[in-house]
């Protein structure tokens, strides 16, 4: 065993973990990837056996059912077979149109069909408030978009989950009980559980078992639906003979209860499927939900905190167990025991028994849960001094948030990359509360909020910013264009002198206000700042971070992009668009053409290639952005590695300056590449 220092707090303990754990928890974000990739194969290969499991019953029980019937020999054959064919065909067609359903709503589907209700940063209710500063303040110490919220309001339970393709389409979804029962330190230790979920790669697999293992349960579900039906509409028609004296009657309720009993037959059957489902989605799941407890105490240095909350789950009439009919299929992404389902002991439990995960954090635990009368709701008189986002230090000694002093180079940067801990935290919810507080009040109405945005993209220069302005009037919808036009004036003065660090985190949490506008109103602002960033002819850095990045999450999450997929492996396929960014970097961060030859060739030889660079008339801001547009689609492991080149040229002269900076961050949120809040 190997005894891991998490925290001080309330403290000196320390918290006992497996070996492998240290090791996993070290692992970067591309090997997290890596790995999160290689357990597909390991999904399709239960899937299979569970499959085949599914087909050799069916023929078993076809044949016996055709024997009794006295069916001749050779029509048996032919019968099993195509009860066999079908059911493998209902099996595979009932997985493939789950996937694709899943895979055009993500994760917000899943949140809506469990009845969850979108959470936005206006939101006046003190405990939603709450919970969206948590988050808010992770997702900028990691380096993501922040996650679109859900609140299942009819959930009085403890539970949570994360869902997505990715960590730029990441979305959280929180009972009612967890925001109403847990305090901050236990609401935070459950949502950085969520966040280690979507760093470490696990969102897609969830997804992907929901749609694959949907097809083992669908015999389940047609048995049953069609033995309802067949009570409803058969029995009715049969008595309706019978009583009519039709000497057909006979026939026709033999015929109904062959249908019947088939139905029940397949329901049976169903329930293998069901079974094999359970083993499979609790194979793939239980020890992930170890590692992601174990990243909880790592991220917030405080094992009370998670601690807490499973010890509240496990408090009589409480638990995590969700009331939804599809919590069952969506048990393995919730935070605790979200189905109700009997489980052999731990054989189906898609999660640890909760005395064992509490053990592992808190050795001490003496197996004994908190009463319920113990555990009062939290109220709103609790929260007044976390409006301001309130940090609580790691470090009994401080009063402050510690925020860090790391080296901005190329070893810093790769070493964080994907990486959360409380010093971020405590940095990201220091640049937040630095916003100007009428500036953030602004951000959280969708209207005001674009008012916020076209404010950060006001330019300097008087002219242009007078053009701009008219851009604002004229391209609007009538019965706004004045007041955005007001609200952007009284804005900018204060927008303009916020440091570029600033900046950024206030788009982001803009962006995050903005999902509550209709796809049409979206569509709208969009041109709008198209015309804001055109005023000038040009396009600088922060427009270009705003419009790829920012603007790029909100199409997808409006539907106007395709999520992100992996379509290259090869780094001899992309090699046109390393080139592009590699170019664009040599240049924009070397003074004189010795050191921008050399930052060139230093990148391309880490990688193999020996293009030489492009001239400077031959670069535009449109290739840059579609060449990253391009590499975003490359594997984990290639992106890592093309990545590490960019850094290789920018740390050619032993110095990163702050315009760098900002371009490594933009090329890093472009990529889909979570980049820490680093000083």
């Amino acid at each position: 065993m190997t005894q891991w220092i998490t925290g001080r707090r309330h403290s000196d303990r320390l918290v006992v973990l497996l070996p492998q754990w240290n090791i996993i928890c070290r692992m970067d974000f591309f090997q997290h990837q890596d790995k999160a990739k290689s357990r597909t194969f390991l999904l399709v290969v239960l899937y299979v056996i569970g499959l085949l499991a599914l087909a050799g019953l069916v023929a078993v029980v076809s044949t016996i059912a055709c024997v009794s019937a006295e069916i001749d020999p050779d029509a048996t054959v032919g019968i099993a077979i195509l009860c066999v064919v079908s059911v493998i065909l209902l099996v595979i067609g009932g997985s493939l149109c789950k996937t694709v359903s899943l895979s055009s709503g993500g994760g917000r589907a899943i949140a809506e069909s469990l009845g969850g209700r979108q959470v936005f940063p206006s939101t006046t209710d003190p405990a939603e408030r709450r919970l969206y500063n948590v988050v808010e303040e992770m997702a900028l110490a990691a380096g993501i978009p922040i996650p679109t919220l859900y609140i299942i309001d009819n959930e009085k339970s403890i539970n949570a989950f994360a869902a997505g393709f990715t960590p730029n389409a990441a979305v959280i979804g929180v009972n009612r009980g967890t925001i109403e029962l847990l305090t901050r330190d236990e609401l935070q230790g459950v949502i950085a559980h969520e966040f280690s979920h979507i760093l470490n790669g696990d969102m897609r697999m969830n997804l992907r078992l929901i749609g694959i293992l949907f097809g083992l349960q669908l015999l389940a579900v047609v048995g049953y639906y069609g033995m309802r039906l067949i009570l409803r509409t058969g029995g009715g028609s049969g008595r309706s003979s019978r009583s009519g004296g039709n000497g057909k009657s006979g026939g026709g309720g033999a015929i109904i209860l062959a249908v019947l009993v088939a139905c029940i037959a397949l329901m049976i059957i169903g329930y293998i499927g069901i079974f094999f489902s359970a083993i499979i989605r609790a194979a793939i799941s239980r020890q992930r939900e170890f590692l992601a407890d174990a990243s909880a105490v790592q991220f917030t240095r405080n094992p009370d905190g998670i601690a807490g909350a499973l010890k509240k789950i496990g408090a009589p009439s409480i638990g995590s167990v969700l009331l939804a009919p599809q919590a069952a299929e969506m048990s393995h992404l919730f935070f605790g025991n979200a189905g109700a389902l009997f489980s052999f002991g731990s054989l189906l439990a898609t999660h640890p028994d909760i005395t064992t995960r509490i053990k592992r954090i808190d050795p001490q635990f003496d197996g004994r849960f908190p009463k319920r009368s113990d555990i009062q709701p939290q109220r709103a008189s609790n929260f007044s001094k976390e409006f301001s986002r309130k940090i609580a230090s790691p470090y009994p000694d401080t009063k402050k948030p510690v925020v860090p002093t790391t080296t901005f180079s190329k070893q810093s940067v790769m070493q964080h990359i994907g990486e959360l801990n409380v010093a971020n935290v405590a940095a990201a919810g220091a640049l937040l509360q630095a916003i100007p507080q009428a500036v953030t009040e602004s951000s959280n109405n969708p209207l005001t909020a674009q008012a916020v945005f076209f404010a950060l993209l006001l330019d300097s220069d008087e002219a242009i910013r007078e053009r701009q302005l008219n851009q604002i009037q004229t391209k609007n919808p009538k019965e706004h264009a004045d007041f955005l036009w007001k609200e952007t004036l009284r804005l900018y003065p204060q927008i303009r002198t916020l440091p570029e660090g600033e900046k950024i985190p206030l788009a982001q949490h803009v962006s995050a206000t903005l999902r509550a506008m209709t796809a049409a109103q979206y569509r709208q602002f969009s041109k709008v700042v198209d015309s804001l960033i055109a005023a000038d002819s040009k396009m600088d850095l922060f427009e270009y971070t705003i419009k790829a990045v920012l603007l790029r999450d909100l199409d997808i999450f409006f539907g106007l992009a395709k999520q992100l997929r992996v379509r290259f492996t090869d780094i001899t396929s992309i090699h046109r668009p390393i080139v592009a960014v590699l170019s664009y970097l040599a240049y924009s961060g070397h003074d004189n053409q010795q050191e921008t030859l050399g930052a060139f060739s230093a990148a391309m030889k880490e990688l193999g290639l020996s293009n030489p660079i492009l001239s400077p008339n031959d670069m535009t801001v449109q290739q840059f952005d579609q060449s990253l547009r391009t590499l975003a689609e490359t594997c984990p492991t290639l992106k890592k590695k093309i990545f590490e080149a960019f850094m290789t040229c920018v740390w050619f002269d032993g110095k990163i300056t702050p315009k760098e900076a900002a371009l490594i961050r933009a090329i890093a949120a472009m990529l889909a590449i979570p980049m820490p809040v680093l000083a």
